[in-house]
């Protein structure tokens, strides 16, 4: 569970073998949701494999678009980094129940709308401010234990989760309009596009 966990989802590298559920890494552990948060790329994947057989579309590319690149699922991994123990370690000895208090207080203070699409952009970035205004002296434990380059890394992951999510609110609604006029394999490769904006910035879930 180390820094290759950062690559999840993995994208197939063979032409006609595709990963799925754990081996595909498609699901973050650190979610609390299991089998259960797994459930919601379903629908996705079922109509996405029905669409790649049916096609022959089954190149590892077209093949890799089912299990695309998403920004909530990359930027989640620094909080499995903050809750990892180190055998060496310059923070307190209960930070990591002090930071899970502070964030699990401040989710409630916000709200179901809050507490429920946690990994959204709206959602984690009203949740990282309030952890900041209420508690800012946990933020040099915070750089301690996940060092400066982990969290300029995961700067990158929480700003193409903006921009994944201002892609799923506003462009899906244009392209997708325009999709029955494509060639085929180009409308599959577009509506895995789609998917992976909508399911990368955690729009998939709606309160």
């Amino acid at each position: 569970m180390g820094e290759d966990r950062l690559d999840s989802p993995l994208p197939a590298a063979f032409n006609r073998v595709l990963q799925f559920g754990d081996a595909s890494g498609i699901q973050s552990p650190v979610s609390f949701g299991g089998f259960g948060s797994l459930t919601r790329h379903l629908g996705r994947l079922s109509n996405g494999i029905y669409e790649a057989i049916d096609g022959d579309f089954l190149d590892s590319y077209s093949l890799s678009l089912l299990n695309p690149y998403m920004p909530n699922l990359s930027a989640s991994w620094l909080f499995q980094r903050a809750m990892s123990a180190k055998k060496q370690s310059n923070v307190p000895p209960d930070f990591i129940n002090e930071l899970l208090d502070i964030n699990f207080k401040s989710m409630q203070r916000l709200g179901d709308p809050v507490l429920r699409p946690f990994l959204q952009f709206g959602p984690l970035a009203k949740t990282l401010g309030l952890v900041m205004l209420t508690k800012p002296q946990i933020l040099s434990s915070i750089f301690k234990q996940v060092d400066i380059p982990v969290l300029i890394d995961w700067s990158r992951h929480f700003f193409m989760l903006g921009y994944y999510t201002l892609l799923s609110t506003y462009m899906d609604p244009v392209i997708r309009s325009c999709l029955n006029g494509l060639p085929s394999k180009v409308k599959y490769e577009w509506k895995r596009h789609l998917e992976a904006w909508k399911y990368g910035s955690g729009l998939d879930y709606r309160l």
